[in-house]
């Protein structure tokens, strides 16, 4: 189980000490990510005050991880539930490391544990994106299948609405050693996503809002 050591539990307590609300922030290796700059309530005055008593860890300020954690938010708000126990993988890539720095504060939200043993968890969180997704629906056009969603049951998936190329921006732009691994590549899917991304702005989350469009307009016939 990935549980709040003890100075991670004097960290937190130290936050809402001086009046941050730590379920705006994630806390992972020497570092905090603010989720929510708003709802944190981390000032300048508190990232100073804080800097005072913990001079080796660095607060980020990322816009774009705001966005990332933004779009999480609303994806899962109707996917996990209080005291779910949420398998991550166990590797160093860029959308492992995210989900659990994302992942990180519903521990204090909802009191959920994060595990890399997957006999003790009741859910997964599954590391497939935005771009995996759009891949996926255009391949089932191009064999000529139904085009639909499939959710695997117990699954949780943060990244639904997270473009691959933010997660690398993002974790390019922090000291986080990752890998990446190598994913199979389906030349037809990719090329016909590219050209389709010259004509149509955001053309990924296009496809998928047309697919759940299509999947709720079955459902209800």
């Amino acid at each position: 189980m990935i549980n709040m050591n003890e100075n991670e539990r004097k960290i937190i307590k130290t936050l809402n000490k001086i009046g941050v609300d730590t379920r705006y922030i994630s806390l992972y290796g020497n570092s905090i990510y603010i989720n929510n700059l708003k709802f944190s309530k981390f000032s300048r005055k508190k990232e100073e005050d804080f800097g005072k008593l913990y001079p080796n860890i660095s607060v980020v300020r990322s816009k774009l991880f705001q966005k990332i954690c933004v779009k999480v938010s609303r994806t899962i708000k109707n996917q996990i539930k209080p005291r779910d126990v949420i398998y991550i993988e166990d590797e160093i890539t860029p959308d492992a490391i995210l989900l659990n720095v994302v992942l990180e504060p519903y521990r204090r939200k909802y009191g959920i544990t994060l595990t890399t043993d997957r006999t003790q968890a009741n859910k997964i969180a599954s590391t497939k994106c935005i771009n995996d997704f759009a891949s996926d629906y255009i391949n089932l056009m191009i064999s000529g299948d139904k085009i639909t969603s499939y959710f695997n049951e117990n699954t949780i998936y943060p990244l639904l609405h997270i473009d691959y190329a933010w997660i690398l921006d993002w974790i390019d732009s922090t000291s986080i050693n990752y890998k990446i691994k190598e994913k199979t590549q389906n030349d037809v899917s990719d090329e016909i996503i590219a050209f389709l991304e010259t004509k149509i702005p955001n053309v990924s989350e296009s496809i998928i809002q047309s697919v759940t469009y299509l999947d709720e307009n079955a459902l209800n016939k």
